[in-house]
């Protein structure tokens, strides 16, 4: 699915989108443990509150303030920055969007520098903070630039998307290795996402507005990019302060025994290929932002409303995940979930009717409606895929082999975003949606030979 809604995924994966897809040592921030005790009541009696919400608590604030989420603040800014200042056409902006995803999709790289390579014998805090400040500062770089070419900007934003890409990884590392040991990774992704589609609902509304002021010169792009740093920073004080790793003999060792069995699995590969072509489809997200612009007469103002009217729909689709999606078998779930995603692009052809296209008030009601299904059928549909991936990963090489899954899947965004660009001056707009759909059909192919326990 492609279109107006704007979110990236890591598992760090990317969706396809029209912008810029322990131990505490005190008590968690304030605004986050009655959320993780509405969502985690049935886990209360199995491993002790003291050791499951401090992991909590970093997971979803590492979460919260990372590119999917607070991170993203000035991605409507950048696109708007890209189109009308720097001239970029439709086609130009998808190739943008699909370099910058490169880092996405070598995060299994990452993932064996963190599990092989500890650092003062850490293996995941000591990466966290690095790469926290790393990102803060290419922020820093952009804020004190003289000016912006699209050369620099695809420059500094994938050094940014390759920290944030390398903080994922960590991050994912340290989920599986604990939510394996405590039975938690369904419950652990689910707390993660739910904090992203919270970052995500503040920073649609937020970077709207940001937007428009930054495209009436009311605000500078500087002061956006400076703001934009302390979001890496926060993240790496809450990491050199919370996180605390178990004590193990030689993490290291067992992973690198994990690493050379893994890629003998057949089902590794199997899940691998169908993560790639579920993403794969050609994306009409960047020339429908154009069009949703410059035809539908869309402002940056509502369009930030509809990112956040997705964001509500996702955080609805988390908390339902864990409560009643979960609990449905998955080859069926994935099943309908792929002829309703398949509807649901074909669904963008409203924007083209001309009575609609008349009557700007019904249109945008009928945006806001999609954008909150959409955005809720994409969160379960995304964290049911997560929790498959993450129980497939052994425990002590989680980081390389979670990642190596999401990088399929981000490999699948990187070539639907070239594709896109590639065939929309062949085919047009409206024929590159009816091709989405059609290429989304082909997963159904793969669907009867995926690995799935207990099916």
């Amino acid at each position: 699915m492609a279109g107006i809604i704007i979110h990236k995924a890591p598992g760090g994966s990317s969706r396809k989108t029209g912008t810029l897809d322990f131990h505490a040592k005190q008590v968690p921030p304030f605004w986050f443990p009655a959320i993780l005790t509405a969502m985690l009541p049935s886990i209360s009696q199995k491993p002790r509150i003291s050791e499951w919400l401090p992991l909590a608590t970093v997971f979803a604030t590492v979460y919260f303030f990372s590119m999917n989420g607070l991170g993203a603040l000035p991605s409507l800014a950048i696109n708007f920055l890209l189109k009308d200042r720097i001239g970029l056409t439709p086609a130009q902006l998808s190739y943008f969007q699909a370099v910058t995803l490169i880092a996405w999709i070598v995060k299994p790289l990452w993932g064996m520098i963190s599990d092989l390579c500890p650092i003062l014998g850490s293996r995941r805090r000591s990466y966290l903070v690095l790469t926290s400040l790393f990102a803060a500062v290419s922020w820093l770089v952009l804020s004190v630039a003289p000016s912006y070419t699209a050369g620099l900007l695809l420059t500094v934003m994938t050094l940014i998307t390759l920290a944030y890409a390398f903080q994922d990884v960590v991050s994912d590392g340290l989920m599986v290795e604990s939510g394996q040991r405590l039975d938690m990774t369904g419950q652990f992704q689910s707390i993660q996402w739910t904090a992203v589609y919270i970052a995500m609902i503040i920073t649609s509304f937020a970077g709207g507005i940001i937007a428009d002021l930054a495209k009436a010169g009311s605000l500078s792009y500087r002061l956006i990019f400076a703001g934009t740093s302390l979001f890496p920073m926060l993240t790496a004080v809450v990491s050199a302060w919370f996180v605390r790793e178990p004590a193990e003999n030689q993490p290291e060792r067992m992973a690198g025994l994990s690493l050379r069995n893994i890629f003998r699995r057949k089902g590794i590969w199997i899940l691998s290929f169908f993560l790639f072509l579920w993403n794969f489809s050609p994306s009409f997200g960047a020339p429908f932002f154009y069009y949703a612009v410059d035809t539908l007469k869309f402002t940056g103002y509502f369009l930030g409303i509809l990112q956040a009217v997705a964001g509500v729909g996702a955080l609805l689709g988390s908390v339902l995940y864990g409560f009643f999606f979960a609990r449905i078998p998955l080859k069926k779930f994935l099943f309908a979930a792929i002829l309703l995603g398949v509807a649901a692009t074909l669904s963008y052809y409203i924007y083209f009717a001309p009575g609609l296209i008349a009557i700007p008030g019904l249109l945008k009601g009928l945006a806001l409606t999609l954008n909150f299904l959409l955005g809720m059928a994409s969160s379960v549909i995304f964290l049911a895929l997560l929790n498959l991936a993450a129980k497939a990963s052994p425990r002590f090489a989680g980081g390389t082999v979670f990642a190596l899954l999401m990088s399929f899947y981000n490999l699948g965004q990187m070539g639907s975003s070239a594709l896109g660009g590639f065939l929309l001056p062949l085919v047009g707009l409206q024929p590159l949606i009816a091709i989405s759909a059609a290429v989304s059909l082909l997963v159904l192919f793969l669907l009867p030979y995926l690995p799935v326990p207990g099916d």
